[in-house]
C-alpha cells in the first residue's frame, strides 16, 4: 500500500512540476527567461517541501520519543520556512515579469493544499503499516546473491531498454524518413535506458530501506544519531541499544548508497545528455549550459563524498562485528 502511494505521489509530484513549468515557460516572454529558471527553483519547493513531510511522517515514528518530536518540528519548520522563500520569489517573479496574479495566487495555494494533505495522508499510511507489520524478528545481512541479481537486473535493463529503443527510433524512421538522424537515435535511445534503469536501482532498495528504518525501531533522532557516528565518524553518546543499531546500520547502508550513487549517476547522466543533444542541434536556450555545469557540478560533489561514507561505513562494520546473523536473501 505504502509502496503503491510512494510511486503514485512521485507521479503527481512529476506531474505538477512539468504542469507548473509549462505555464511559467508560456507566459514570460524571452526576456525574462532567467526568471522562468529562478521560478521553476522555487515551485519545487511547493511540490517536494510537502512530499518530504509526508514521506517522514509515513515512514518515521515521529512520536516515538521527545528527540524525535523535536526533529520532527525541525524538520517542519525548515520546510515551511523554504516554502515561505519560495512564496516570496514567485511573487517578486510575478511583479518583475508582469506575470499574471493568477500564478503567484495557484502555486502559493497548491503549496498551502499539499502541506496540508501531506501531513494528514502521513500519519494515516503510517498507521496503516504498523497494523500490517509482522513480528519482529532477528536481524539478518543481506545475501551477496541478491545484490548481484539486482546489479544484474540494472544492466539487463539498461541494455534492454537502449536495445528495444534503437529498434523503435529506426522503424520510426522508417516511417517518417529524415525525421532523426541515427546519431539522435542512439542518443534518445541512450538518454531513455538512462532513466529507466535510474529508476529500477533506486526502486531496487525500496525493500531494504524498511528493513533499515527497522533497525532503528523507525526512530529518526536513533537514525541521525547512528548516522553521524557511522557515516560522518563524529562523536556521540550511544546507548546499547544505539550500539547494536550502529552495528547493523554500517553493515546495511554501504549497500543501498552504492545504489543510489547508481541512481544519481543515471538520472544525472539522461539529463546533460539530452541538454547537450539539444545545444548540439541548436534546439536548446541559454539555460542549457548553466544546467549541464550544475548537474555535472553536484556529481562532482556527491560521488566522492558518498563514496567516502561508504568506507567509513564498511570500516565500522570490520570493527563492530554485533548483533549479525545469517545473510537473508530477501
Amino acid at each position: 500500500m505504502r509502496i503503491v502511494a510512494f510511486i503514485l505521489a512521485i507521479v503527481i509530484a512529476t506531474a505538477l512540476l512539468m504542469g507548473g513549468a509549462l505555464l511559467l515557460i508560456t507566459r514570460t516572454d524571452d526576456a525574462h527567461q532567467v526568471w522562468v529558471f529562478v521560478a521553476t527553483f522555487a515551485m519545487i519547493m511547493f511540490v517536494y517541501g510537502p512530499l518530504t513531510l509526508g514521506s517522514f511522517r509515513a515512514y518515521w515514528n515521529v512520536a516515538g520519543s521527545a528527540s524525535s518530536r523535536r526533529y520532527f518540528r525541525r524538520t517542519v519548520c525548515v520546510v515551511v520556512g523554504l516554502e515561505i522563500l519560495a512564496a516570496v520569489v514567485i511573487v517578486v517573479y510575478a511583479l518583475s515579469t508582469a506575470a499574471s496574479a493568477l500564478i503567484p495566487v495557484l502555486f502559493i495555494g497548491s503549496g498551502v493544499v499539499l502541506t496540508a494533505l501531506a501531513l494528514l495522508i502521513g500519519p494515516a499510511l503510517y498507521r496503516y503499516d504498523e497494523a500490517r507489520r509482522p513480528a519482529s524478528s532477528d536481524w539478518v545481512a543481506i545475501e551477496p546473491a541478491l545484490i548481484r541479481r539486482r546489479i544484474v537486473a540494472v544492466a539487463i535493463t539498461f541494455l534492454g531498454v537502449l536495445a528495444l529503443s534503437v529498434i523503435a527510433f529506426t522503424i520510426l524512421d522508417g516511417v517518417a524518413p529524415h525525421s532523426l538522424t541515427i546519431g539522435q537515435d542512439f542518443a534518445f535511445a541512450v538518454e531513455f535506458a538512462c532513466f529507466v534503469s535510474a529508476f529500477v536501482a533506486i526502486f531496487s532498495t525500496v525493500g531494504w530501506n524498511r528493513r533499515m528504518r527497522d533497525i532503528t525501531d523507525r526512530d529518526p533522532s536513533r537514525l541521525r544519531r547512528v548516522a553521524r557516528v557511522v557515516l560522518r565518524n563524529k562523536k556521540e553518546d550511544l546507548d546499547e541499544q544505539d550500539l547494536e543499531a550502529a552495528a547493523r546500520y554500517a553493515a546495511f547502508i554501504p549497500i543501498t548508497m552504492t545504489f543510489q550513487i547508481a541512481y544519481f549517476i543515471l538520472l544525472y547522466a539522461g539529463i546533460v545528455l539530452e541538454q547537450v543533444d539539444q545545444l548540439r542541434d541548436g534546439d536548446s536556450d541559454h539555460l542549457a549550459v548553466p544546467l549541464i555545469a550544475l548537474f555535472v557540478a553536484i556529481l562532482v560533489i556527491l560521488v566522492p563524498l558518498q563514496i567516502t561514507r561508504i568506507r567509513r561505513a564498511r570500516r565500522y562494520a570490520r570493527e563492530h562485528p554485533v548483533g549479525l546473523t545469517a545473510p537473508s536473501a530477501q
